[in-house]
Parts: structure tokens; sequence; C-alpha cells
């Protein structure tokens, strides 16, 4: 293997590894798999964009449900151990699934808690920055929904995140030096 390949297949190795999605904190995944270990098989919904600040518009799209099925869109906090106050399950939207069980629904992300399994007298508390995991609900009353019966987590939407991440401008970066480097040593082999 020449150089110029594996110094390109170093840069390609490092861009993958920095822009492939973390995954979910371990509370996430406990939520999801409940007491009775049963894992979600729907597809977890697409977020767009994949942060902002409190009022950014954001799209949430997915399928895999029944047809006519009444969904809540939820997310819940992936930080301090998915706790805002009790569990942070915070309320985005309702949604029917269309003729083909699929979804789609624009927002602005909400400013105060307003957690989707309720809460007596939480008062108005303002959302934490953080990663947000978001949740497509087969249920039309906010109080029976059930993680273990939605999609897999999507996302997440970092709140505070005005713009794009650092890792995407490393990983920008580094693709951009290793086709420089690449470049050069090509060209000093064929001047030879």
């Amino acid at each position: 293997m020449t150089m110029a390949m594996q110094l390109s297949a170093l840069v390609v190795a490092a861009t993958a590894a920095l822009l492939s999605p973390a995954a979910p904190p371990r509370c996430i995944a406990g939520l999801i798999s409940g007491e009775s270990g049963a894992r979600p098989h729907i597809r977890a919904p697409v977020v767009t964009p994949g942060g902002g600040r409190t009022g950014t518009a954001l799209t949430i799209r997915g399928g895999g449900f029944q047809p006519g099925t009444r969904l809540t869109i939820a997310a819940v906090y992936g930080g301090n151990g998915c706790v805002i106050e009790g569990l942070g399950d915070q309320y985005l939207t309702s949604a029917r699934a269309d003729g083909r069980g699929s979804y789609a629904v624009s927002i602005h992300w909400p400013s105060t808690f307003d957690p989707v399994l309720g809460r007596n007298e939480i008062g108005t508390r303002a959302l934490p920055r953080g990663a947000y995991y978001v949740f497509a609900l087969p249920c039309g009353v906010r109080a029976a929904c059930s993680f273990t019966s939605g999609t897999q987590p999507g996302g997440p939407f970092v709140l505070g995140q005005a713009r794009a991440s650092p890792v995407v401008w490393i990983a920008a970066g580094l693709a951009a030096a290793g086709a420089l480097l690449g470049a050069l040593i090509v060209r000093r082999r064929a001047a030879r």
C-alpha cells in the first residue's frame, strides 16, 4: 500500500469516527427497554436541524405505524441521568400517521418544561441546554404513553447548539488536509 493510500485511509477512518452519531446515554436505553426488556422496533424519527436555540424551527418525520395512529411526539433530555424534574420527558406535539403510516411535523423548540407523562405542581422551568432524543409514541392521551411501544430514539436535537458542531469543522479540516497531502505525494512521485 502506498503512503498516499495509507494517509487517505487514515483520514477517511478519522472523519467517519468523528461524524458518526454518538450512542444515546444509558438512561435512554433504560427508558425504552422498560421493565419488560422489550425494545422498540419502529425506526427512529429524523430530526432536522440537529441543534439550535429555543424557538428554532425543526422538522420531525418518520414512519412505521398503522395508518391513522394517533402519535405523541416527545423528547427526552439526555443529560443529568435523563432527569429534569423526574423524567425529562418533554412534550413536543401530537400528530396522526397518514395512510402509509408516516408522519411529519414542523414545530418550534419550546422554552419551558412540559412533561409528557404529567406532574403536579412543577411550575415554570426553563429547559436545560443539552441533547434531547426524540420519540414518536402511539398514544392519544399523553398520560397513557409508553416509551417501550414507540420508536427508537431519534436525533438528538442539541439545545444551545446554534451552529455546526466543532466536530464537523474538525472532520472537514482533516478531510481537506488528507486530500492535500495525498495530492502532494502523488505530484511528488510523478515528478520523479
